[in-house]
């Protein structure tokens, strides 16, 4: 797989704090309360996360699950301190927190990621969210049958070596590409089962910025890299 590389640079205004510590809270980006309220349901909603390890051709994908209980995919769903849901805020994610018996396995290091290829569950969260022509958030709640988004993120947090690292792609990181988020089945006129894969025909399509957090908050910019997914959210 090709990607870019970028010169290092400070986004200390992306984050306004950060750590490294292993059962720290999810970092994922999150909306103001006034745009949730515009946006999204007022509680979370559980969901099943399944994470495929390769796409609709049968290619494998550097964002793979661990294969738990699925051969070529696992599931994920909301035990103990591992969370799947929809947030109230309207975006999905995966958190799997201070536990070892699930992870997802990221292929990375072949890409020049300073990341080893492996199964990770330290400080791992895997999310997405989705925005409207203005790039202000819109909820997954909100969608229904064939409803397709292709202007959404998607983004993970990995712990290794005691780096914490973001890998991330969508409208507020500049450079990178889009997640496609469709709506495949609904009930009762709301949206049940989403869709997650790399919106290939945005610009920079499968590009992803690499940050690490600085020991004193924020985000720092290592790079671009290339990043490519398979998941569905089932309620």
């Amino acid at each position: 797989m090709r990607y870019v590389l970028f010169p290092s640079l400070i986004i200390g205004s992306l984050i306004g704090a950060a750590c490294v510590d292993q059962a720290s809270t999810p970092t994922s980006p999150r909306l103001s309360p006034t745009a949730a309220s515009r946006t999204a349901a007022p509680t979370t909603v559980p969901v099943i996360t399944t994470i495929y390890d390769a796409d609709a051709a049968g290619n494998l994908l550097p964002t793979r699950s661990d294969d738990y209980n699925g051969a070529g995919f696992a599931t994920y769903a909301t035990l103990g301190k591992l969370t799947s849901h929809v947030a109230s805020d309207g975006g999905w994610q995966l958190y799997l927190g201070s536990q070892t018996a699930r992870t997802i396995y990221l292929a990375l290091a072949s890409q020049g990621i300073p990341i080893p290829d492996g199964k990770y569950s330290a400080d791992v969260e895997v999310y997405s969210g989705c925005f409207d022509e203005n790039n202000a958030p819109v909820s997954f709640l909100g969608m229904t049958t064939g409803d397709s988004n292709g202007n959404c993120s998607f983004g993970l947090d990995v712990t290794s070596a005691r780096t914490k690292y973001k890998l991330a792609m969508g409208p507020k990181d500049f450079g990178t590409g889009r997640a496609t988020v469709t709506c495949d089945a609904a009930a009762n006129g709301k949206c049940t089962s989403w869709a997650i894969v790399p919106n290939l025909a945005s610009a920079n399509a499968g590009v992803a910025n690499l940050y690490h957090y600085s020991n004193r908050g924020g985000l720092i910019l290592d790079g671009a890299h290339h990043n490519s997914y398979s998941v569905v959210v089932t309620q």
